[in-house]
């Protein structure tokens, strides 16, 4: 059977979802996207995005790809999609694709966003933004500099990551935006382990609140010990924000 191949532009909020990985029982990103293709065409269609992202964790760039067993106009896919989507989930952008194109393996490098909050009380940013107090942000990031260049990231992973993965990322820029009532840490590299932002932000909130040291993430680094960096920020300020290909 000939089929043919569709790279899409996702956009969600995940803050009522357990991640993107489909999981029996729980409420996922690809869960409904399959839900969606399977009401849409009465088959299933199998989905790989460019990472997983994990549970709160939102997205405005997530890239994925599958396969349709006809070839119908991208437009009328992404319209199609949508039309099943719940409204937290929204498809951008629909473009047909060569078969050899994977949203996963052909990533070039992806940006992670992570947004605090400069107003405590702020009822219409606690699903996307946490608020801790006296943040030194200045500090946080002088300190994050440490983690660019290509470094192994054991240290700042998930402690049950498949210790045959290669664990050497690279991160090319990291950048702190001010926005209004908001402070955002930007996080370019070629790709990220499970936890690994969320990992590297809990930390350099210590350093923030004054309770670690900067040259707490060079010791974590060399001792590749994800036991060390203990602290691993909230989901739903991270954001999947742009990737490249």
């Amino acid at each position: 059977m000939c089929l043919y191949r569709y790279k899409a532009v996702v956009s969600y909020d995940g803050y009522s979802y357990q991640g993107f990985q489909a999981q029996i029982g729980e409420e996922t990103i690809e869960g409904k996207l399959n839900e969606a293709f399977k009401n849409w065409l009465s088959y299933e269609v199998k989905v790989v995005g460019s990472g997983r992202t994990d549970k709160q964790v939102h997205a405005l760039g997530q890239v994925i790809h599958f396969d349709l067993e006809n070839e119908i106009e991208a437009n009328g896919v992404k319209r199609a999609l949508n039309s099943f989507l719940p409204v937290d989930i929204r498809i951008l952008e629909v473009t047909r694709v060569s078969s050899s194109f994977h949203a996963r393996f052909d990533a070039k490098k992806k940006e992670y966003r992570y947004r605090f909050s400069l107003r405590p009380d702020d009822v219409f940013s606690y699903r996307y933004a946490p608020y801790f107090k006296n943040l030194d942000y200045d500090l946080m990031l002088e300190a994050s500099k440490a983690f660019l260049g290509t470094h192994n990231f054991k240290g700042f992973c998930s402690a049950d990551i498949d210790p045959n993965k290669d664990l050497n990322k690279t991160i090319y820029e990291i950048n702190l935006i001010k926005e209004d009532g908001f402070m955002v840490f930007s996080f370019i590299g070629n790709a990220f382990l499970k936890y690994q932002v969320r990992r590297m932000m809990g930390l350099l909130i210590e350093i923030g609140r004054h309770k670690e040291s900067p040259d707490r993430i060079t010791y974590v680094l060399e001792k590749q010990d994800p036991k060390l960096s203990h602290k691993v920020a909230p989901g739903y300020g991270l954001t999947l924000y742009k990737v490249w290909y």
